[in-house]
């Protein structure tokens, strides 16, 4: 769904139309209006031109773009080697779980072939103990 929505950059309305959510297209606008705030702050003691403020803003954008997108890259590795990793141990623990519900089972059988072992033995004075 295609969303239409109005922003405001460097004081100015723009009006915008992108299937991303209205907060999004919020967001960029504010972000790519901090980073005129910026360019203007940090040149304004020369002249610019709306060109060359239009495309120092686009290398700083593009520049906070590039020193993140290496962290990403790595961060995406780092998660679908951790999704791996978890479905090991998770598989590792149904095993465990199995093993656990087995031995409790073969435990269970274990006493009751013990407690149809026990023998009633008499009383040192002959009388039968109540078992």
């Amino acid at each position: 769904m295609e969303n239409h929505v109005d922003v405001v950059v460097n004081g100015e309305i723009f009006s915008v139309r992108s299937s991303e959510s209205v907060e999004y297209m919020q967001k960029l606008a504010h972000y790519a209006g901090k980073q005129m705030d910026i360019i203007s702050k940090r040149y304004a003691s020369v002249r610019l031109s709306e060109r060359e403020r239009t495309l120092l803003v686009a290398l700083n954008i593009a520049n906070d773009y590039y020193k993140v997108e290496p962290k990403l890259t790595q961060l995406t590795a780092e998660h679908k080697r951790l999704q791996i990793e978890h479905t090991k141990v998770s598989d590792e623990n149904i095993k465990l779980e199995m093993e656990v519900l087995s031995l409790k089972r073969e435990l269970a059988q274990k006493q009751t072939e013990l407690d149809n072992k026990i023998v009633t033995l008499p009383l040192p004075d002959g009388r039968k103990a109540i078992s």
